[in-house]
C-alpha cells in the first residue's frame, strides 16, 4: 500500500491563502478578480493553467516575471500564516507507526512544496534522503493533474503499483487524477460535513483528518 497526499489543502490550509496573494498581484496590473473568484477558478490547478486562464479571460498578457513575483509574494505570506491542516500530523504518524508508506504529489512546483512543508513543520515527515524519494512535483512530469502523471509516477518510483495506491485529495482535477490512474480516492471535503453514501466503489469522502485518523484502515483497504 502507499498512501499518495496533495498538499495544497490536504497538507497545508494554503488555499484561501494562496487566492488571497493571486488577486492582489492580479490587482496590481489592474486586473481585479476576488481571492473567492481566484479559488473557484484556479482551485487544483497548475500555475500554467492559471496564468493561460487568466490572459484569456481578460484578453491581457502577464508580464514575463509575474509568475516569480507571485512566488516571493506567496513564499511571504506563508511564511508569515501557514498552518499545517488540522490532525494530519497524527495521521502522518500512525501511518509511521503502521509502517504504511506515503508520499506527496502536487502540482506545485518542489521549491514551494519544500518551503510549504519548512514552515508547517511537516518537513520531517517527508525526508529528503538518497533513495527515499517522497516528495513529488508537477516538476517531475510533462502534464499536471488532471492528467494523472504525478500519481503514476510516484507510484513508480516508491515501488507500489497503482492498484495498491490510495490518494487523498481536495479538488477535482485531483479526483480526476486518481481515478485515471486506476488508485483508490479519497476525497477530503472540509466544508462537507459528512461522507457521501453513494460515492462509486473505489472512491470516499471525509470531512477532517480526525475522521481519516479514525476510519483509516477501512478506507485506505
Amino acid at each position: 500500500m502507499l498512501v499518495i497526499f496533495d498538499c495544497d489543502g490536504v497538507l497545508v490550509d494554503s488555499e484561501s491563502l494562496a487566492a488571497e496573494v493571486f488577486s492582489e498581484q492580479l490587482s496590481l496590473l489592474g486586473i481585479f478578480f476576488s481571492p473567492a473568484e481566484c479559488f473557484t477558478a484556479f482551485h487544483g490547478h497548475s500555475l500554467a493553467h492559471c496564468y493561460s486562464w487568466v490572459e484569456q479571460q481578460f484578453d491581457k498578457k502577464l508580464p514575463a516575471n509575474f509568475s516569480e513575483t507571485l512566488a516571493k509574494a506567496s513564499a511571504i505570506r506563508f511564511a508569515a500564516d501557514l498552518k499545517p491542516v488540522e490532525g494530519v500530523g497524527k495521521l502522518l504518524e500512525q501511518l509511521q507507526r503502521s509502517g504504511i508508506p506515503y508520499c506527496v504529489a502536487s502540482n506545485g512546483a518542489h521549491k514551494k512544496i519544500n518551503h510549504s512543508l519548512e514552515v508547517t513543520g511537516l518537513s520531517d515527515y517527508f525526508p529528503c534522503v538518497p533513495g527515499f524519494h517522497r516528495r513529488f512535483s508537477i516538476d517531475d512530469v510533462q502534464r499536471g493533474k488532471p492528467a494523472p502523471d504525478i500519481f503514476l509516477y510516484a507510484s513508480e518510483v516508491v515501488g507500489v503499483p497503482a492498484r495498491f495506491c490510495t490518494v487523498v485529495e481536495d479538488s477535482e482535477s485531483g479526483f480526476k487524477a486518481a481515478t485515471a490512474a486506476g488508485m483508490k480516492l479519497i476525497k477530503y471535503l472540509p466544508a462537507s460535513g459528512a461522507r457521501n453514501p453513494l460515492e462509486p466503489k473505489n472512491s470516499a469522502s471525509v470531512s477532517s483528518m480526525e475522521e481519516l485518523l479514525t476510519s483509516w484502515q477501512d478506507l485506505m483497504r
